[in-house]
Order: C-alpha cells, then sequence, then structure tokens
C-alpha cells in the first residue's frame, strides 16, 4: 500500500489532515473509515500522478472530504433512525453498457414514468439527510445545482457531452465513490496506480455501501420501481447481483469504435477541470484495454453471475430509431405498464430535449491514438451480435 501518511507538497491529500477536516462534520475517528485503503491509494495518485492544479487540489481535496462527511452522516442518521435499515429495495432495475451508449437518455425516458423511481443528482449528490420534508430537500437541491455550475464553469465543454441537472436522475457512481471505489476516479483524474488496483478488486464491499445509501434516498422519498443507472456496473455485474439478487438489468450497446473515442473525449473534459495536463494516448489506452474486457468477459458473466438474472438486451440504433418503442418494450420487462400519462411525459420530455440541445459533441479517434477501422475489426463481432 502506498506510504500516505506525510504530507503532501501542499497537505491537500494528507489523509490525516482530511479525516481530521471531516471529524467537523461528525467522524468520530479513523477506524470509522469506509474504505480507508481505497481512500489512502486515491490520495496518493491524486498527489503523484493527477497533474491537478492548485484550484483542483483544493476542489478534490474538498470531495474527498465530503464523501466522508457522508460517512459520518450515514452512521449517525442510521443509528438514529433504525427504520432506514429496514427499508425495502425490491426487484430494482439498473441500466447499464460501455460509456457512451444512449445510457442516459433511456434512464431520462424512464424516470418520467410515474411508477418508477429515479434519483435525482441532487438526491445522488446528498444520499444522507436528517431533515425530511420540502424545505430540506430544496435546500439540497440548490446545493447540487451549485456543484453543477461550478462544474460547467470549469469544464465548459461538459453540457454537450454529459448534460447535468439537479433535478434530473443521474449516475449512481457516486453512492460508491462515497467509499472511495468507483470508477468514476479514473474517468475524472489521470490516476493509474489506484486505477489499475481498483481493477483488481471485486467491490462487494462497494455494492453492500451502495445500497446502504440507497436505503437512505428511499427512506427520505420514497417511491415506485427504483431503476437506477452507471456505465461502471458493466464491470462489477457480479457484484452487483450479488448485492442485489433480484435486480433486473437493461444492457445498453453500441458500436466500441463510436463509444471508445467518444469516452476519451468525455474523459479529457471532465479532466480538464481539475488539471492543465492531458495525456490523450494514455486516455486512448485506457479506455480502449477497459472496454476490450468487458466485452471479452461479456459470455462468461452472461453464463456465471448473470444465469438467473433477467437481462434486455438495447442497441443504440434501436433506441435513437423510436425511443417511445424502446420504452414500451422495457417496461413490458420490468413489468411495469407504459400507460398514458407516461407516454405523454415521455413524449414531452423528448420534445423539450432534442438532441445536441446542449451543443455537438466533437471528437476524432485520431486525437487519442486510436484507428477507427483498427477498433471496427476488433470489435467486429461484438458489434454485429448486440450493437446493429
Amino acid at each position: 500500500m502506498p506510504q500516505t501518511t506525510a504530507p503532501s507538497r501542499d497537505g491537500a491529500f494528507d489523509i490525516a489532515s482530511i479525516i481530521a477536516e471531516a471529524t467537523m462534520t461528525g467522524l468520530s475517528d479513523t477506524d470509522r473509515v469506509v474504505g480507508r485503503e481505497a481512500l489512502e491509494r486515491l490520495a496518493h495518485a491524486l498527489d503523484t500522478e493527477a497533474h491537478l492544479t492548485p484550484t483542483g487540489r483544493t476542489a478534490v481535496r474538498r470531495s474527498l472530504i465530503g464523501a466522508l462527511t457522508i460517512q459520518a452522516r450515514a452512521t449517525r442518521t442510521r443509528a438514529a433512525e433504525p427504520a432506514i435499515a429496514r427499508t425495502a429495495v425490491t426487484a430494482p432495475v439498473f441500466i447499464t453498457g460501455m460509456l457512451r451508449t444512449g445510457t442516459t437518455l433511456m434512464h431520462n425516458l424512464l424516470a418520467e414514468h410515474p411508477d418508477l423511481r429515479a434519483p435525482r443528482l441532487w438526491e445522488l449528490t446528498a444520499p444522507v439527510s436528517s431533515r425530511q420534508g420540502e424545505e430540506a430537500n430544496q435546500d439540497l437541491v440548490r446545493d447540487a445545482a451549485a456543484y453543477v455550475a461550478e462544474y460547467n464553469r470549469a469544464a465548459p465543454a461538459l453540457a454537450a457531452a454529459h448534460f447535468l441537472d439537479a433535478l434530473r436522475p443521474d449516475e449512481c457512481q457516486r453512492l460508491t465513490g462515497a467509499i472511495f471505489t468507483s470508477m468514476i476516479y479514473e474517468l475524472r483524474y489521470d490516476v493509474p496506480s489506484y486505477g489499475d488496483w481498483l481493477y483488481q478488486q471485486d467491490q462487494v464491499d462497494a455494492y453492500a455501501y451502495h445500497r446502504l445509501l440507497l436505503q437512505h434516498i428511499l427512506w427520505r422519498q420514497g417511491g415506485g420501481t427504483v431503476v437506477m443507472k452507471c456505465p461502471f456496473h458493466l464491470w462489477r455485474l457480479g457484484a452487483l447481483v450479488e448485492t442485489y439478487p433480484d435486480a433486473r438489468i437493461i444492457h445498453m450497446h453500441r458500436a466500441p469504435a463510436v463509444t471508445i473515442p467518444s469516452t476519451c473525449s468525455l474523459t479529457e473534459i471532465v479532466r480538464g477541470a481539475r488539471s492543465d495536463r492531458i495525456d490523450r494516448p494514455a486516455i486512448g489506452r485506457l479506455w480502449s484495454s477497459r472496454i476490450e474486457d468487458a466485452v471479452t468477459a461479456l459470455p462468461s458473466v452472461r453464463a456465471g453471475a448473470l444465469a438467473d438474472t433477467p437481462v434486455l438486451d438495447v442497441s443504440y440504433g434501436r433506441l435513437m430509431a423510436d425511443p417511445l418503442a424502446m420504452a414500451g418494450e422495457i417496461c413490458d420487462f420490468i413489468g411495469v405498464p407504459l400507460t398514458g400519462a407516461a407516454e405523454r411525459a415521455m413524449r414531452d420530455y423528448l420534445a423539450a430535449n432534442p438532441q445536441r440541445r446542449h451543443g455537438s459533441h466533437q471528437y476524432q479517434a485520431e486525437d487519442y491514438g486510436l484507428d477507427t477501422a483498427e477498433l471496427e475489426q476488433r470489435f467486429g463481432d461484438y458489434t454485429a451480435q448486440f450493437a446493429s
């Protein structure tokens, strides 16, 4: 394990000082840090590999303290409210697939269904709160909106690639991120030592904490069948179904020759918010490798971990050709009828949010040391089976 107890060059990623600052929010001692090894490895990589700007170092340190704050509040609130631990999470639906496969559109459409419960960004950024009621919720909405505004200032191109809205559903990687065990960190920052270490972990503990925080969200404000979305589930489907054995999975597919360069571009945009040094070829190698691993493992995962799990495969082409028809098929799959009210709400969402409403996301494979023809050949069998 990296030695991270010694102060970093400006103290930003000194573990002792991070934990000490978090104690002001209720973290009583270091033994209560969930995911301490992950935090140590991440902090070391952020300090020595990520090439963060001074303002980036400050912002990222603040985010680590924020994760510890969530942990502290979860411990306190759970002790005070035993009903949280009894909150049921029954037959949840998980949307996953490679990044840039239409998961966001699908999630937003399903979120319009009154009988489906898709946690909003404001709930995911603050999954734990001892306060209930509309006034408390609006305070959290304002906090999430401020987070979005700051991120958009730091990364102006982000809205065109992945639009964030405090009131819309978003990725549940924020729940595993609270214990520093999410692939989102290697997307946001250039932290190869941390990413390689995390990739070797089974992340069962991470999904246990995911469920714990989801219970907090549902206790605060319940609803219908839970629908969550995150591309990173694709690499940890075994841990997901071990934690949620009655899960249903919607697996989105798109040609990797398109998704890999698009993911590289998103990574560059997001990393640019906190760093002024971007290694494009390294980003290309990262995502071509990660996605090749996922594609290669898919048959064995389907036959093994997912053997008893209902899975619906959805191609990007089918989704874009007729989003409402695809939403209807998914509703049939999960056993929640597509009512007239739900269909009207989905139509209204599509009308108000046309493709490229927030700008055009431009990228080229060559920018990241990739060759489109080579990608098409390498992933040809997968594309023909799932993404055509």
